[in-house]
């Protein structure tokens, strides 16, 4: 049992020091190169579709769901 395991300890550690480094992805991209030029940062608002709620007291939750069923047309509006 010793021996087994010794062995495959032994087999895991060869074939991780065996192991060749992944390729580069891009290796022709160096942020510092002045060819590559710069690219367009576009401003997104965070708050664009923002509406104020206020919170409002409970109402018939039936009626409610059935107001947005996919049954009634014009639903989720």
């Amino acid at each position: 049992m010793k021996i087994t395991s010794s062995a495959m300890l032994a087999s895991l550690l060869v074939a991780g020091c065996s192991a060749t480094t992944p390729p580069d992805i891009l290796p022709a991209f160096n942020p510092a190169d002045p060819a590559m030029g710069v690219r367009d940062a576009h401003y997104h608002p965070v708050v664009v579709d923002y509406r104020h709620r206020e919170p409002v007291d409970p109402q018939n939750w039936r009626r409610l769901n059935e107001e947005r069923s996919s049954a009634n047309p014009g639903a989720g509006l």
